[in-house]
């Protein structure tokens, strides 16, 4: 039976705070309660609270997600999840099913290897990359779209409509506003969740003191080496936050921080002191900082792209520019603090909305 979180005539505005606890109720019952036979589902749940971030907005309106958009990202997800996870003078892939392989980490794998482990080389080759989103386009509609509002026998359909079939899901009023709303709460229930169907169909391979969640979920780190001498010298040798020159052994930061939302793309990265980049952590930077970032991108943006491209980087400067504002708009509905400098916090005001809009 459906559950729309919202009738129709309040399509355009956010949900009540009943319909909220709602949605987060029905959502963990179906973390709960639901058949999770491969990690496709927890996928699945995983890219539609990334693309209501990247592509949605705060009205509470309806949301239409067509399902390559979703292919894109559960390749995305399971990209750094198919290599072979290390452990001692042993590695193997991890199984994410509870019988085979998952047909999708096969087909990345494949891709992975056939490319020397980049994305961006693959997705440089255009009929190869449309044919492993067409592949995993068709496993995503047979698998787990139209079953992963399946409860036992009953339908709990308060995401989207159970169609049975289609290339695109359209979002029930509200459900994009709390994907957006609750992020990170969902992505940790999720990925937890995600971890805990691993860890049980791999338990030989892991062992108890295994780092899983880095492997799986965490900010591939040493590939972000690739931007330093890039950033360095468009930002003249200093650090992106205190303007001082750079000393010692600079950081590669994510400016809005990987643990608010997994976004490795090109425009996002600042160099800065190993000291400011630890300070600063995974909170937000102060306005002034986001103005800064911000004219960075609009005044370069079309340079730095094509140096990434050159260097085989992702990159997707409108995206990171909606997350931005996404996490922004969050901090300050919540009156959080931003972080200005050293052991420096401030409440974020108003001058962000000014910096997004201008930019």
């Amino acid at each position: 039976m459906r559950d729309a979180l919202a009738d129709e005539t309040m399509s355009h505005r956010p949900p009540t705070p009943e319909q909220q606890l709602r949605f987060l109720r029905q959502f963990q019952r179906l973390l709960e309660e639901g058949s999770f036979v491969a990690t496709y589902k927890f996928a699945l749940l995983h890219a539609i609270a990334d693309l209501c971030v990247a592509k949605g907005d705060d009205s509470g309106a309806r949301l239409e997600l067509s399902t390559e958009d979703i292919a894109e990202r559960f390749v995305e997800l399971y990209w750094r999840q198919s290599v072979p996870f290390l452990r001692g003078e042993d590695s193997a892939v991890l199984m994410q099913n509870t019988g085979g392989q998952a047909a999708v980490v096969t087909a990345v794998r494949e891709r992975q290897e056939g490319y020397g482990g980049s994305l961006a080389n693959l997705r440089r080759d255009p009929e190869e990359w449309r044919r492993l989103l067409r592949d995993v386009r068709q496993t995503v509609q047979r698998m787990p779209l139209w079953k992963l509002q399946t409860v036992g026998e009953e339908r709990v359909e308060f995401l989207y409509a159970n169609l049975d079939q289609g290339a695109e899901i359209t979002l029930e009023p509200g459900v994009a506003y709390c994907f957006r709303a609750f992020y990170p709460m969902i992505t940790e229930m999720v990925e937890g969740a995600w971890l805990h169907h691993v860890r049980r169909n791999n338990s030989a391979a892991l062992g108890p003191e295994s780092d899983l969640r880095a492997f799986l979920f965490g900010a591939p780190r040493a590939s972000l080496e690739r931007f330093r001498p890039m950033l360095e010298d468009l930002q003249r040798g200093r650090c992106f936050y205190c303007e001082k020159g750079i000393r010692g052994d600079p950081h590669v930061d994510h400016f809005i921080a990987w643990r608010r939302y997994p976004l490795d793309l090109g425009h996002n990265f600042v160099l800065a002191h190993a000291t400011c980049n630890e300070r600063k952590g995974d909170r937000l930077a102060a306005e002034e900082h986001l103005a800064k970032w911000s004219e960075r991108n609009l005044a370069h943006g079309g340079a730095l792209a094509e140096a990434f491209d050159e260097r085989g980087l992702l990159h997707d400067l409108a995206v990171s520019s909606r997350v931005a504002e996404w996490a922004y708009g969050q901090v300050a509905r919540t009156g959080g603090r931003v972080w200005v400098r050293g052991s420096e916090l401030r409440l974020l005001g108003e001058r962000w909305r000014g910096v997004m809009v201008a930019h």
